[in-house]
């Protein structure tokens, strides 16, 4: 019993040092050039997970750890910190519901046809997100733009038959993943 509370309390102190070197790293030019929030985000958690794992290891000079250990440690560390990223940073960047709720605080008292209107006007022209977003599913290679004109490379033919089918394994909202789905 004893030897897995070490265990666990040594892969718990690894996973919040993991942590630690991922924050500090996001504050760090390393991958600046990477536009695409999640691609950044996906190369700073591998690479806080090879920093962990060769730390652990240097450390293991004095104290040994199994290999088990440290490939255990850097890979749950890896795994939390994915995690983060998804759930709160990328969420942030890409939320409708965030940006409503700021603009619900901002504009106290609104109704619902406003708010829409509010939407229309901020996030879809002044930020530009459809603009945004065209452009980074360019990048990422799901869709081509040629004289205007917007096409579905096979990797996005690909993306959006996975997305179907773990859509409909997850039971979520059709309407995304099938434009001729029916209205709720």
């Amino acid at each position: 019993m004893k030897r897995f509370a070490v265990l666990m309390l040594t892969l718990g102190l690894a996973v919040a040092a993991g942590f630690l070197v991922y924050l500090g790293l996001t504050n760090t030019p390393l991958f600046a050039g990477i536009s695409i929030l999640f691609y950044r985000g996906v190369l700073l958690c591998m690479a806080s997970a090879i920093l962990l794992a060769a730390a652990l290891a240097l450390a293991g000079r004095w104290k040994p750890l199994a290999l088990e250990t440290v490939v255990a440690a850097a890979a749950l560390s890896f795994a939390f910190n994915l995690s983060f990223l998804v759930i709160f940073p990328v969420t942030l960047d890409r939320s409708i519901s965030v940006f409503l709720l700021a603009e619900i605080e901002a504009h106290d008292g609104l109704d619902t046809p406003a708010l829409e209107r509010l939407f229309v006007d901020r996030y879809v022209r002044d930020m530009a997100q459809i603009d945004r977003r065209v452009a980074e599913q360019a990048q990422s290679g799901n869709i081509t733009v040629q004289n205007g004109h917007i096409r579905l490379t096979a990797s996005g033919r690909r993306f959006l038959a996975l997305s179907r089918h773990i859509g409909s394994a997850f039971a979520t909202d059709p309407r995304f993943v099938h434009p001729e789905a029916p209205r709720r």
